[in-house]
């Protein structure tokens, strides 16, 4: 058990409520998104998402968001090949009642966008369902591999603006747009340990930041917290 009192930042929109209950009683978890996403109502992408509903296609899908957005606007689930991240993308794909479509899987982008090399013929046609923001590895890895990516707009990423008025021993991140949005903000002391889910994030944060990273060993919440607790054991023992 971890004796020592732990002050938490969780910088990302959604945070299991659970994992509060993971923490130690002494413990503070404070939970400040830096970012904003919203789902497209652009009434083009809402047409294009239809009719590719009703084609057999193969759809790259990389969040959670994008998830919600497709099953929202779909009622029944189409005739896609998907391939998407591990973790909360592919939870919400299972829980959606969307998990049979699932072909590929990946911790992060770049290696997502080798398998569908791997298993898809280039110049067939990929749709990327992403946001305004989405990273460059998978499309133009796929774009170099002679691929016709068709990329559709499911969501817009904002960033927020949050004012901070505790020294923190840790943060949580969840996304390369947190961090991109964090850093525009504020500088940490050297001394803060930086956690996250996956390289694509932990990448995003040693760009903006010579802190400690620490990568959970799994991809979701849960195995992120675990990170935590653990990472806090380990030295305050």
């Amino acid at each position: 058990m971890v004796h020592n009192a732990i002050q938490i930042l969780f910088t990302g929109q959604h945070l299991e409520k659970e994992m509060i209950n993971t923490l130690p009683e002494n413990w503070t978890l404070d939970k400040l998104p830096f970012i904003e996403t919203h789902l497209s109502n652009d009434s083009n992408s809402l047409e294009k998402l239809s009719t590719l509903a009703q084609e057999t296609a193969i759809v790259v899908i990389t969040s959670q968001i994008a998830v919600d957005w497709a099953t929202k606007n779909i009622a029944i689930p189409p005739n896609w090949t998907i391939a998407c991240m591990q973790g909360q993308t592919q939870k919400a794909l299972n829980d959606k009642g969307w998990g049979k479509l699932i072909q590929h899987t990946a911790n992060n982008s770049l290696e997502l966008a080798k398998k569908i090399e791997a298993s898809i013929q280039n110049y067939t046609t990929i749709h990327f369902l992403g946001s305004n923001q989405r990273l460059e590895n998978l499309p133009k890895f796929l774009n170099e591999k002679g691929y016709n990516l068709n990329e559709m707009i499911a969501y817009t990423t904002i960033s927020k603006q949050q004012i901070i008025t505790k020294q923190y021993d840790g943060i949580v991140f969840l996304s390369p747009s947190a961090v991109y949005s964090f850093f525009n903000q504020h500088a940490i002391n050297e001394k803060v340990i930086l956690f996250t889910i996956g390289q694509t994030t932990a990448a995003a944060i040693q760009k903006n930041s010579k802190n400690k990273v620490v990568v959970a060993d799994g991809v979701s919440q849960s195995e992120l917290f675990k990170t935590i607790i653990n990472y806090y054991q380990a030295i305050c023992h």
